[in-house]
């Protein structure tokens, strides 16, 4: 969805007729179609401008073909018995869209936008040079090495689990829907927006909107299949297999035609077969593939931790918040002023903070180790604006209380020779 691919044959007339024109504009003239990049049963996906940042995009248009087709730029629906089911799938594609702008994830391809045009709705994503894991696959002449399959697995799972813990599922992993940019780090890209939806059509409907044999797990098959983060996990499962054996794994449904019959599994597990890989990471991913939901992991984050035995899980980084000057300052003068008003007059007293100014010699440093040294610079010296503030407060308490005793000094003074004066006349 987000990488340069091959643009749709002219050939393929049927396919081509779906998607707009090139040239063709989106929500007035703020972007353009410069090509179709693919063609699914949900949605199409373009190479777009957008005008107004001068910039190449990804724009993927909601387009669920089973119940949609085009009248020039339109997409209008083919049956009224349709009308109501479609207006929701567009809806859905729309609400999930706004969900996954809001997962921030190195490894989650973003999201931008969200706009109806043409009576359907579009998101506008990130684009992203690189190629996809099936591709890769393909390519048998640049095998990726384990140590680097198992950090992608990794980084895709920390990923999903995200996706998970927002109470989303993605409907549609598979081999060509991870993009390796070309540092080699993944995105997760093409969430099955509204799969949902059509997964409670019937059987031939949901079958054409949501399957990828080899992929898709058992209850993706039928209408009102009960999906949960194990669907995904073994979509994710599937494609690792593809990865790591060279070839797609059998058809779910398959599998559990053997299965119903007590037959063996045509799914030959990759634990034992392929020594480079460590053996428990490759038992996981059997594990991820199990026919029966409840036989399978349950959740990314178990995944994670099988893959890091040794005890080092990813683990979301925690930011603490950065040093608060104004709230730091109004609770000083506070303090300061509740202290001078219940305390006897005195000098006031200079800051008792000592700063030591230390001069590591550090050679080359990195950027990260400038970068906190200048924050803890401007926190020291924010630190001293707050002390220097405090003294001049108390200076200057200090100063006018001294100032009225002198005052009531000197009238007391006056009061005593005026009352002597009138004695004496």
């Amino acid at each position: 969805m987000t990488a340069l691919k091959q643009p749709i044959q002219e050939a393929d007339q049927e396919e081509r007729s779906e998607a707009l024109p090139d040239g063709t504009p989106l929500l007035g003239d703020q972007f353009t179609i410069d090509r179709a990049l693919s063609n699914g049963g949900f949605g199409i996906t373009y190479l777009a401008k957008d005008n107004y940042l001068d910039r190449n995009v990804v724009i993927k248009e909601c387009y669920p073909e089973v119940f949609c087709m085009r009248r020039g730029k339109d997409v209008l629906v083919r049956s009224d018995q349709h009308k109501e089911k479609y207006r929701t799938i567009v809806k859905m594609f729309m609400r999930e869209a706004r969900s996954i702008a809001k997962m921030r994830h190195p490894n989650i391809v973003g999201v931008h936008r969200i706009f109806e045009d043409n009576h359907t709705a579009y998101m506008v994503l990130d684009l992203i040079h690189g190629r996809d894991l099936l591709s890769i696959v393909n390519d048998e002449s640049d095998p990726l090495p384990p140590a680097q399959i198992k950090e992608i697995l990794i980084k895709v799972l920390d990923a999903v689990d995200l996706v998970h813990q927002n109470d989303l599922l993605h409907r549609d992993i598979s081999p060509d829907n991870i993009l390796l940019d070309k540092w080699g780090s993944p995105f997760l890209i093409d969430f099955g927006a509204a799969r949902e939806e059509a997964s409670r059509e019937t059987r031939a409907v949901s079958t054409v909107l949501i399957v990828k044999d080899g992929y898709s797990p058992q209850e993706f098959y039928f209408a009102g299949g009960k999906q949960g983060p194990s669907s995904d996990l073994y979509a994710l499962g599937a494609t690792f297999y593809h990865l790591i054996s060279g070839v797609a794994p059998p058809n779910s449904q398959t599998r559990m035609a053997e299965f119903a019959g007590n037959n063996p599994d045509p799914c030959e597990p990759l634990a034992g077969r392929f020594p480079e890989y460590d053996q428990a990471f490759l038992a996981a991913i059997d594990k991820a593939m199990q026919i029966l939901p409840k036989a399978r992991l349950q959740s990314a984050r178990e995944w994670l931790n099988i893959i890091n035995r040794e005890g080092q899980q990813v683990k979301p980084l925690k930011v603490s918040s950065r040093f608060n000057l104004n709230k730091t300052l109004t609770r000083l003068v506070s303090e300061t002023n509740e202290y001078v008003l219940n305390s006897e007059p005195r000098e006031p007293v200079k800051p008792t903070l000592k700063l030591k100014s230390a001069e590591p010699e550090v050679v080359s440093a990195p950027r990260w180790a400038e970068e906190f040294n200048e924050e803890t610079t401007e926190t020291l010296e924010e630190q001293r604006a707050v002390q220097k503030t405090v003294a001049e407060l108390a200076a200057r308490k200090a100063e006018r209380e001294a100032a009225e005793r002198r005052r009531k000094q000197w009238w007391r003074l006056g009061f005593l020779h005026r009352s002597k004066s009138k004695s004496l006349s």
